[in-house]
């Protein structure tokens, strides 16, 4: 039997989001990985995605939960991490993330999209969370 090995999301969705982003304007850092030396005020935009992993649901199928963390604004001026945010979930959830190139994407699991909501932070920033559920297919 063949050994199938499950994508990696967070690199395939990072390029993808970042790419989408980009093409509609938008100046932001897409990562994996929190900056250690976080520095505010955030000189543009913050996203991170993050694959928690899921269920093998067959020899070349995988069930995957992705959180998505987004800072911008402040505390007092939230708006631009919930235009942001809204903006966000709404590239990945989408059914088009299916048919992009190199998508390794087969459909997008509606049970596991939440959000975004806000989630306090101790720095002076506005952070969104959401969640965002694919059904994704390894390579071999």
């Amino acid at each position: 039997m063949t050994r199938v090995t499950a994508p990696d999301l967070e690199l395939w969705l990072t390029t993808y989001l970042r790419t989408a982003l980009t093409s509609e304007g938008h100046s932001v850092q897409v990562s994996n990985k929190e900056p250690t030396d976080l520095s505010l005020p955030l000189k543009q935009p913050l996203i991170m995605i993050r694959d928690d992993s899921g269920m093998r649901l067959s020899h070349v199928t995988f069930d995957r939960s992705i959180g998505v963390s987004i800072l911008a604004g402040s505390r007092m001026n939230d708006k631009p991490a919930n235009d942001l945010g809204r903006l966000v979930m709404s590239i990945l959830m989408d059914d088009a993330i299916v048919h992009a190139d190199g998508s390794p994407i087969a459909s997008v699991d509606w049970d596991g999209c939440n959000g975004p909501y806000p989630v306090i932070d101790d720095l002076d920033v506005a952070r969104r969370y959401g969640t965002v559920g694919y059904i994704v297919v390894g390579s071999w």
